[in-house]
């Protein structure tokens, strides 16, 4: 049996890193997975981490979880955001469960459009929750930014059953997070489904700059798919100043402030991630 310690913090900023160490240990058979009981989880290393699992599951591979204190703080937490749930893994609870009243929308897999649909308006109920002076307009905007990308998923990735969305504020620390993230195909071969785009795309940074332009979409058909999620949602990024990540492939853009520039735009190449995941890190006013 394989064995991986998850670091004891994972951001999306040192996601991409991880994930190169995930490709070492992602084809074991068994594979036990060790959770150190000091953790701290972002929503997106719990995203990206279900994915790698549901991924695993689906080739018929087996994983554990394992950690030194299943009264820790990572555990219950990981718990309560229904981590270990959603992947149909059975572990005792020792605590009591209360309502999430929106400090967080818990782990979903995005299997089909209503469940994306149900989760989006999870999502978007402990947005508002967390960002109370959220104009109307906007609200609504993240509304339908959420459902989009819970239905890119469904419709686009090939493998919905590696697709897992959640959210989380942390009060302490001044932010609230979004966190989605797939093992399907990706940006580059989604959007080369596109009769008018496929072969014209050189490399998933490209298609990543190319996805965050309106009205392009991997259907090819503006019925199904308007293909203006991810342009929204980095509009949205911009109106509350968050810190934006969309990954895919070998590539990673992240989009941010800089001091005396505004939003600023970078593409970094990264160890490959077959699938797309995506984090919004916002501050909380």
């Amino acid at each position: 049996m394989e064995r991986l310690e998850l670091p004891k913090t994972l951001e999306a900023g040192a996601l991409p890193e991880w994930l190169g160490i995930w490709t070492g240990v992602q084809d074991a058979r068994s594979l036990l997975i060790e959770i150190p009981a000091d953790a701290f989880f972002r929503p997106i290393a719990a995203a990206t981490l279900a994915a790698n699992v549901a991924d695993r599951s689906a080739r018929g591979f087996v994983t554990r979880f394992e950690t030194s204190d299943r009264r820790s703080n990572v555990w219950r937490y990981l718990q309560r955001i229904d981590f270990f749930r959603s992947l149909g893994v059975e572990t005792p609870e020792s605590f009591e469960r209360h309502p999430p009243d929106g400090r967080f929308a818990p782990l979903v897999g995005l299997l089909d459009l209503p469940t994306a649909r149900r989760h989006a308006e999870a999502l978007s109920d402990c947005m508002e929750r967390q960002l109370p002076d959220l104009p109307p307009s906007p609200a609504r905007m993240a509304r339908f930014v959420m459902e989009e990308l819970g239905a890119n998923i469904v419709q686009h990735s090939g493998r919905p059953q590696t697709g897992f969305g959640l959210a989380q504020a942390f009060p302490n620390l001044g932010r609230f997070e979004i966190a989605f993230a797939d093992r399907g195909m990706g940006i580059s071969a989604s959007l080369q489904r596109n009769p008018e785009l496929a072969g014209r795309i050189h490399g998933d940074a490209e298609a990543l700059q190319l996805a965050l332009a309106t009205g392009v979409s991997g259907s090819g058909d503006p019925r199904r798919n308007m293909g203006i999620g991810l342009k929204l949602l980095s509009s949205f990024s911009d109106h509350l100043g968050a810190d934006l990540w969309i990954a895919s492939g070998n590539a990673v853009l992240q989009r941010r402030n800089s001091v005396g520039a505004g939003r600023v735009t970078t593409v970094q190449a990264v160890p490959h991630w077959p699938g797309t995941w995506i984090c919004l890190d916002s501050p909380i006013p």
